[in-house]
């Protein structure tokens, strides 16, 4: 199996194994393979596998990406033994894992420095909640910050102004500490308790907590709550309060306060920022005379933090107390929750809206392929469709051609859901239109490959195979692009592989590919079956693949005729997989017999 070896960087040794059809290289954590380097971009670049062959694609990163030294401009083909760099990160590909890793030696001379800086503002978020900023051992990601209505603020480090610090895991439990004036602040905290427990709209919810903490801080000018948005990992200002009751569309931002509550997990007091020597490089905090802060972080299930609420005013006298820190800290809590809430009620909401459309999608799909087989005197048809998930990306066709001709498709997209769904779709109409267009199936084909290669569709491709069959001669044309070879069956039970040395490459690849025709006869009682990789590649419990011998054997094996020899393949896949799995691919085949004299006029 194929993988990857990191040559330079932090992880130098790390191995990576290319197992799936997509591996994507990127900072953000969601790739396969994370590299993480400020210079490096969210989703850099991918590697696509397709039946054993690799490419290597740049996604438009910043940086770029290259292979043995020169730029990535298209896609292009690895080869065994090529580097990758990234930035400063160096990955050897290697063919096969049971190599040495010495077989590979990083290239220096291809290394550049990459220029890291970035105009944007960035907040690091510690993957390790609790862990220091400074500590060598947290795992950071570099994350956009989202600035719009926010001025932004460029203090010293050092805090030295912030008087109390709270541990916010902590008083989620801990009783608090009201001090004077405690009814009113237990009614608050019911009310805000009830408020997130009706609501499951954050945008109703936010604005809400901000107007009741105006009623608990009397001193407290002005407000706000940072989320960090689940799509784009940008920190964004989802709800502002002034005094008056008014919204206000700016913020004074402390970017320093507000990466040591997200990174520390600690809610933070500054009773007077403006008395410290140390906060005259502050722009923000001067030009909205702001005196003191409270910042809480606002924790998810796992105690990680995805926000902040801020608390604010430009009086000293009276100004925030740890009492009035331990109290927003338990309003935080509760709105970590309340957010936990929403977001799960939000991710029911959209797993139902995707059922029903993947239900639909599956109707839609299903109705592309034949609802009956072709009736041509002296021949029976077989076939079988399964996909893997709702919907998939094999595809099967009986195309009726004008001159009396009858062509057999049958192609494989890359991947499986509603992405190879799509395209099949589409193949499904090009397809058709091609072969009634083209005399040659090579040409049509050919057509088609330009057709889908331009098509901007997505880093998909597509095996592909079309057996054209003349019924008065029983003369079959098999044009083969990357897809497993038709097995042709004799009366005698002798199996033999068509069209395997003149396939081309799958289509969607090289725009300018061409591909040949293979003419076979046909002969009475002979049958010819085509396949997708879901039935070689099926796996068992112990990881062993169906494999194209054990096809061979069980076409020439099965007893009958071509319907017979479909039913029996299902099932011997079925016997060996054990009934499927996760790990099923798409299944499909299609295939045609010439019957024999006697079985033809019966």
């Amino acid at each position: 199996m194929a993988v990857l070896r990191v040559l330079s960087g932090d992880e130098t040794g790390r191995v990576v194994t290319l197992a799936e059809e997509r591996t994507i290289l990127g900072r953000h954590p969601n790739c396969q393979v994370v590299l993480d380097n400020a210079a490096v971009s969210r989703h850099h670049a991918q590697i696509l596998q397709s039946h054993g062959t690799f490419y290597l694609e740049d996604l438009r990163s910043r940086n770029g990406t290259f292979l043995n030294g020169q730029p990535l401009d298209s896609r292009a083909l690895l080869n065994d033994g090529d580097q990758i760099r990234v930035c400063d990160i160096v990955v050897g590909f290697q063919l096969r894992d049971d190599f040495p890793p010495s077989s590979l030696v990083l290239r220096t001379d291809t290394l550049t420095d990459p220029d890291p800086n970035s105009t944007r503002e960035t907040l690091i978020r510690s993957t390790a909640p609790g862990t220091s900023v400074s500590d060598p051992l947290m795992t950071s990601e570099i994350e956009e910050f989202d600035t719009k209505h926010v001025v932004a603020d460029s203090f010293d480090d050092d805090l030295s102004s912030i008087i109390a610090k709270v541990d916010s895991s902590r008083m989620a439990s801990d009783a608090i500490r009201l001090g004077p004036n405690s009814d009113v602040k237990l009614k608050a905290i019911l009310e805000i308790s009830q408020a997130l427990r009706r609501e499951l709209e954050l945008d109703a919810v936010l604005p809400k907590i901000l107007a009741v903490l105006f009623g608990i801080f009397p001193q407290a000018d002005e407000g706000f709550i940072l989320l960090r948005d689940a799509q784009t990992e940008k920190m964004r200002v989802k709800a502002t309060r002034a005094r008056g009751g008014n919204s206000t569309d700016e913020v004074a931002v402390s970017m320093t306060v507000v990466r040591q509550v997200i990174d520390s997990g600690e809610a933070l007091l500054s009773r007077d920022v403006l008395d410290d020597s140390r906060f005259k490089k502050s722009t923000s905090l001067p030009q909205f005379k702001i005196r003191a802060m409270m910042c809480v972080p606002l924790m998810d299930a796992r105690q990680e933090a995805i926000g902040v609420i801020q608390i604010d005013t430009r009086s000293s006298d009276p100004g925030f107390t740890e009492e009035d820190l331990d109290l927003l800290v338990a309003v935080a809590s509760q709105a970590g929750m309340a957010l936990e809430n929403a977001r799960l009620h939000e991710a029911v909401l959209k797993q139902r809206e995707i059922e029903r459309d993947l239900e639909f999608a599956t109707q839609v799909q299903l109705g592309f392929l034949p609802k009956e087989r072709p009736k041509v005197p002296g021949y029976a048809f077989a076939d079988y469709y399964e996909a893997a998930m709702s919907v998939g990306g094999d595809y099967f066709d009986y195309i009726a051609l004008p001159d009396g001709r009858l062509a057999i498709a049958l192609g494989d997209v890359a991947g499986k859901g509603m992405p190879a769904a799509l395209l099949m779709a589409r193949l499904y109409a090009s397809t058709r239109f091609e072969l009634f267009t083209s005399d040659d199936p090579g040409e049509a084909l050919s057509r088609l490959n330009k057709d889908i290669t331009g098509s901007g569709i997505g880093h998909r491709f597509v095996t592909f195979v079309v057996m054209i069959l003349e019924p008065a001669t029983g003369k079959v044309v098999v044009v083969n692009a990357g897809h497993i070879p038709p097995q042709l069956r004799r009366a005698n039970g002798k199996v033999e592989p068509v069209a395997k040395e003149e396939s081309g490459l799958p289509l969607g690849i090289m725009p300018e590919q061409e591909y040949h025709a293979v003419t076979v006869q046909l002969n009475p009682g002979d049958t010819l079956l085509a396949i997708t990789d879901g039935i070689t590649e099926a796996m068992n419990d112990k990881r062993q693949i169906y494999g194209r011998e054990r096809l061979k054997k069980c076409v020439a094996a099965a007893k009958g005729g071509i319907v017979a020899q479909v039913k029996a393949l299902i099932s011997d896949v079925e016997t060996f997989s054990g009934g499927g799995g996760s790990s099923r691919d798409d299944t499909c085949c299609v295939g045609v017999e010439r019957l024999a004299q006697a079985e033809s006029k019966t």
